[in-house]
């Protein structure tokens, strides 16, 4: 009897983890579990709601030829296991929205386990559950979680997670062996189909190898040793590039730049520049992120047009903090963790931040959901260090009172971020509440008032859809989404005159925006103005250009030519193009003129 007694009163480490593990399961619920009421919101909407490809299993095969954006949409991205869990969740849920928010908690759950799981590996015990239970608060997290299409960061997340776990807990107890090297490929493989970002697990491996092991063998003979796993895996990636080029059409580069950088046309220096000023945001993101947000864009983001102070702070912190991980690592103990934590931060940002290949957006949220596991490693490292510290000091009294102050502290983070969290996902729930709140929490980014605006036109508020499309351009007026939208939302209402000057800003920006269907949609407005020869100049560019309807565009030249008098024997039966042809679908195909206003913004957010 006493056996059990002691037994019960002091679990054994694996009962202790597991009951752990539960209390994480719990914050996961409590900071993330309100967003399975929200339904379909902004990216949803497009790649779930309006996408048949993934509304049924039958013949699901083909998801894998398929591009992860419909090509209406222009068929950005390659993410084929993404597709079929969202398949999957369709025709198990009814196409319930329900279904797609509560797969991606479940997986937020999973995905705190496995960091919890791979941190002890590498902290103590008390430690490494400070690491996972602030990564299931982290407010930061809400935009992957809360919004469905952010599932693909979780998928790639738990596996990548689980295949460092794998290697570190292999090594710390021996060499590699041929099946963790299988289970660590097919990891590789399933998280590079869900989402590209998944490529730096080498590297990730690499870091985990140099920072944070120790063996008697020199570095050179453990990298040598570990050339078969990152050979493998090389060929994964090589045959993903290959599949991804094939679906593509022959493209292997990332996704379209954010048109800013487009329509500024800025060089390669100009965008690094740019992002450096972006460093101190991601910074506040990762420790402070009390101020959240959708739009991260000018002017409340700066663009660089050369060097300038506003990239010092952040030119300041980066060296620092890869400084930081260099000086770190050459110490024993848990500092090395923090040096891997580091590491790790600045690999999984990589891909995203515009330093190696442009980048669909300059800051967004769900980026940063794998990369914040490196920054809590680094403030995980740094409670044994802090205990240590407390344990030293002479009086019981004082010792005590600082262990009291230390956990309640915690304890106010994690309340304080499962209550960041909640509220946030709220916002999640619908369009109307999402845009709204966006202009709320970044008033001086231009793209969240465009996006209000849009909701505006789309949902028939147009005056209010004008003042928030007019205030955008005010803020910024150099992203051609921005002006084209709007006159084409003036053509549709008649209001030729003030559709003009937007579209000539427009092709001001970018000459070939839209290509032929923008300048036919000039040339019309042009015409019903009765401004016959600039209307005949825009027709027959957008002849040269492509993409336009030959027929209205000759019937708009023979409309043309009759009125200056140019062609007499064509003037006969010429007549000016009807009224319906002014409300041209300018967007996207044959889809309603009104939807396509949002849904043509979705290149910036991949």
């Amino acid at each position: 009897m006493n056996r059990i007694v002691r037994a019960l009163a002091i679990p054994t480490p694996r009962t202790r983890w597991w009951l752990l593990a539960a209390v994480l399961l719990v914050l996961v619920a409590i900071s993330s579990g309100v967003g399975i009421r929200n339904g379909f919101t902004y990216d949803d909407v497009y790649v779930i709601r309006q996408n048949g490809i993934v509304h049924s299993l039958h013949e699901w095969w083909r998801l894998f030829a398929r591009s992860y954006w419909p090509r209406t949409y222009g068929g950005d991205g390659y993410r084929p296991i993404t597709m079929l869990a969202f398949a999957i969740e369709w025709v198990v849920g009814g196409g319930s929205p329900a279904i797609f928010h509560a797969t991606n908690v479940i997986l937020y759950g999973a995905v705190t386990l496995a960091v919890f799981w791979l941190a002890s590996a590498l902290l103590p015990l008390s430690a490494a559950w400070v690491v996972a239970a602030l990564f299931a608060v982290q407010p930061v997290h809400v935009e992957a979680v809360a919004s469905t299409v952010g599932q693909s960061e979780l998928w790639v997340a738990l596996l990548l997670i689980v295949a460092i776990g794998a290697y570190v807990r292999r090594r710390l107890t021996g060499n590699l062996t041929l099946r963790s090297g299988v289970a660590i490929c097919a990891c590789y493989t399933v998280a590079l189909f869900a989402k590209e970002h998944a490529i730096v697990l080498p590297a990730l491996l690499i870091a985990a190898e140099v920072l944070i092991l120790r063996d008697e063998r020199p570095l050179g003979k453990r990298l040598v040793a570990l050339r078969p796993l990152l050979l493998c895996m090389t060929l994964i990636a090589v045959l993903y590039l290959a599949a991804r080029s094939a679906v593509k059409g022959g493209e292997i580069a990332g996704f379209q730049p954010f048109i800013v950088f487009q329509a500024l046309d800025l060089s390669y220096w100009n965008r690094v520049l740019t992002m450096l000023g972006v460093v101190p945001e991601w910074v506040r993101l990762l420790l402070w992120p009390a101020r959240l947000s959708t739009e991260y864009a000018p002017p409340y983001v700066d663009i660089a047009q050369g060097p300038s102070l506003v990239q010092l702070p952040g030119l300041l912190l980066l060296v620092g903090i890869i400084g930081l991980g260099v000086v770190l690592w050459k110490r024993p103990g848990v500092a090395r963790v923090a040096s891997f934590g580091i590491a790790w931060l600045c690999i999984t940002l990589l891909p995203a931040s515009n330093f190696v290949v442009p980048a669909g957006i300059i800051v967004a949220e769900r980026t940063l959901f794998l990369p914040s596991l490196g920054a809590l490693l680094v403030l995980g490292a740094t409670v044994p260090w802090l205990f240590d510290r407390i344990s030293r000091l002479r009086s019981n009294d004082v010792r005590g009172a600082m262990r009291i102050t230390a956990v309640a502290a915690l304890a106010s983070i994690l309340v304080a971020g499962s209550w960041r969290s909640a509220g946030r996902s709220a916002v999640w729930h619908d369009n109307e509440r999402l845009f709204a709140q966006a202009v709320v929490d970044a008033p001086q980014s231009y793209r969240a008032h465009y996006m209000l605006g849009a909701w505006m036109f789309e949902t028939g508020r147009k005056k209010e859809g004008e003042h928030h499309y007019r205030r955008a351009i005010a803020l910024f007026p150099y992203d051609p989404f921005m002006s084209y939208n709007l006159a084409v939302q003036y053509q549709m209402s008649g209001m030729y005159a003030a559709a003009v000057p937007l579209y000539r800003w427009t092709f001001d920006i970018a000459p070939r925006f839209r290509e032929g269907e923008g300048r036919e949609n000039l040339a019309l407005c042009l015409t019903y103005l009765n401004e016959v020869a600039p209307a005949r100049e825009q027709a027959f560019l957008a002849m040269q250009y492509g993409g336009a309807r030959l027929k209205d565009l000759r019937r708009i030249v023979q409309f043309s030519d009759s009125v200056l008098g140019k062609k007499p024997n064509a003037a006969i039966g010429a007549k000016r193009p009807s009224h319906s042809d002014a409300v041209r679908p300018s967007l996207h195909g044959n889809l309603p003129a009104d939807s396509q206003i949002t849904g043509v913004l979705r290149v910036t957010r991949n």
